[in-house]
């Protein structure tokens, strides 16, 4: 019968995984996902702001 008595390899690494993956990990990934998100809005932003350009009800941002 075995028995869980902590006494194996690397039995520090729940102790230092658990903080980096729930409290540590989620802040850069959400900050990249806002970031991929904001950059195709400011893409669609852009590209509409041209086509008002070139119909001419709206002027060209420099």
């Amino acid at each position: 019968m075995t028995q869980l008595t902590g006494d194996y390899a690397a039995s520090w690494l729940p102790w230092i995984m658990i903080p980096l993956v729930f409290y540590i990990l989620p802040f850069p990934v959400f900050a990249i996902v806002f970031l991929w998100i904001q950059k195709e809005v400011s893409e669609e932003i852009k590209e509409t702001d041209n086509n008002l350009a070139e119909i001419g009800e709206l002027e060209v941002p420099n």
